[in-house]
């Protein structure tokens, strides 16, 4: 919406199709599912943003708050999502350069959803869709339309950070691993971080016994569970959708005996 200033008394009266809209999208919203949170209740909320941009950015889209522009009023500078570990939020509607709208931070916000999973998150390279997966926002509703409904700022799902600890970086397409530790027959040892190109299969710690009766250097790889690979968690792939589990495992555990050559 666009910033309007105030009429003064004694001016003539000009009807303005641009106001009239504004306003008509105003009532609307206050019907239904949108009637509490307009009035910042039934735990929505909302502030003021304009475009800071000089393209058009899509309902549904996540933006950023930058500091390049200034407060109009009440009013936040927006731009589309560059940085997730930054504050952001949904816009309600498409708005053009400087016009002033609604931006969702925390509630139900409709969005377009690609992929699958029960979470939903978006990405500097996609601010305008949600990829689904396995972290972000909860999906309440997704359509066969891709259009779907994620609830903002909700207490999501609990995430573990600990040794093996398995998160997975969207704009890399990368699964990324914590460090652990590693017990190859009462040796402890400590086993590096990874990051990996997703893929679908079982995320383990790896590493042999060889003849000479020494281990290779423990790796973790995408791998099928055995002798030498011990699982620490879980990957699915469906096209740009990602899943995936952390076993919650701190120590990769080997036991193994074998026959190692020996000369006299």
């Amino acid at each position: 919406m666009a910033f309007f200033p105030d009429v003064s008394r004694g001016e003539k009266f000009q009807p303005n199709a641009l106001l009239s809209n504004n306003v008509r999208h105003i009532v609307n919203a206050l019907n239904g599912f949108n009637a509490k949170p307009m009035m910042a209740t039934g735990g929505m909320i909302r502030i003021q943003v304009y475009n800071n941009t000089g393209s058009a950015i899509t309902e549904g889209t996540a933006v950023n708050f930058t500091e390049k522009g200034a407060l109009c009023d009440t009013a936040v500078p927006a731009e589309p999502l560059k940085d997730t570990a930054k504050p952001w939020g949904v816009l309600v509607n498409k708005l053009d350069p400087k016009a002033i709208g609604s931006c969702i931070l925390c509630g139900p916000a409709n969005v377009k959803l690609s992929g699958s999973g029960d979470y939903a998150a978006p990405t500097k390279n996609t601010p305008a869709t949600f990829t689904r997966g396995a972290t972000g926002a909860p999906v309440i509703f997704a359509g066969e339309n891709g259009k779907g409904m994620v609830l903002l700022g909700a207490i999501a799902q609990d995430i573990y950070d600990g040794p093996f600890a398995i998160s997975y970086d969207a704009e890399k397409k990368q699964l990324k691993v914590n460090a652990g530790y590693l017990n190859r027959n009462g040796e402890w040892k400590d086993v590096a971080k990874k990051e990996l190109a997703a893929s679908t299969g079982t995320v383990c710690v790896c590493t042999t016994l060889g003849s000479d009766g020494k281990w290779t250097d423990a790796e973790i790889k995408i791998s099928t569970p055995g002798q030498y690979a011990f699982p620490i968690g879980s990957c699915k792939v469906e096209g740009e959708s990602v899943t995936f589990c952390s076993f919650r495992v701190p120590v990769a555990i080997f036991l193994v005996s074998d026959v190692c050559s020996s000369t006299n």
